[in-house]
């Protein structure tokens, strides 16, 4: 998800602490670094749908 012409959102399954997780990332294109950003969550994957719930709830309030 595009936020700005040097910033996005990722999401991507990944592993944390031997949990499945969803890892939400800012990643940055700029002269001086291209690459994720310490913003960002690990949600457990069995939270993911819970999640994306939520998100839908607030987004039609």
């Amino acid at each position: 998800m595009l936020i700005s012409e040097r910033k996005k959102v990722v999401v991507q399954k990944s592993r944390f602490r031997g949990v499945d997780t969803l890892d939400i990332r800012t990643w940055i294109e700029t002269p001086e670094y291209k690459g994720f950003t310490r913003k960002g969550v690990n949600i457990p994957i069995e939270k993911g749908e819970e999640l994306a719930k939520k998100i839908l709830k607030v987004v039609k309030e």
